[in-house]
């Protein structure tokens, strides 16, 4: 199996870009989708950002220098990506929290889980009350298990400002729970 490394040195040196990136694609779609779905949880939403981060990674990939890892850049893509998304729909009024949050737990109560899926739907109900950069820390962090070197480079910030992040969203969390 190539790197990501040898299929970007591919892309960028060969005429034929459809195969490296296919791989590519295929190797980080599902991880990107969902990290970006974690954050405005309508399916139809994220699979529009999703898409949209995918063009740019095409647009883009030629003049990625390898400085850091193709998953922190393409992170960092889905990161602005859905930023822009959430800021766009916050100006146009179309944001509904109470709207997703119902559309989750339509989705995860219909689901043959058993009452765990109860704590399931408090987590992602706690999830989607965060501020957006906690919101992305945090699931970056308990998702993805990243470090704070990787969050602090997708999200622009500094380590200290990404730890800070992660626990200001914990403790949040915890008090939302708590009052559930």
């Amino acid at each position: 199996m190539q790197s990501d490394q040898a299929l970007i040195i591919e892309f960028q040196a060969s005429a034929h870009k459809e195969a490296p990136y296919t791989i590519l694609l295929k190797r980080h779609q599902q991880k990107v989708y969902y990290q970006i779905k974690r954050m405005v949880t309508n399916h139809m939403d994220a699979d529009d950002i999703a898409q949209q981060v995918w063009i740019k990674v095409w647009n883009k990939l030629d003049g990625f220098k390898m400085e850091s890892e193709f998953t922190t850049w393409i992170f960092r893509i889905a990161y602005n990506e859905t930023i822009n998304f959430l800021q766009k729909q916050q100006k146009t009024g179309d944001h509904n929290l109470s709207d997703e949050l119902i559309d989750y737990e339509q989705a995860a109560s219909s689901t043959d889980h058993p009452k765990s899926s109860q704590i399931q739907i408090t987590l992602e109900t706690a999830i989607q009350q965060l501020p957006e950069k906690q919101r992305f820390v945090f699931m970056l962090r308990y998702f993805e298990e990243m470090n704070y070197e990787k969050i602090a480079s997708i999200t622009g910030t500094t380590v200290g400002g990404a730890k800070a992040n992660y626990h200001q969203a914990i403790k949040k969390m915890e008090e939302i729970v708590k009052r559930a």
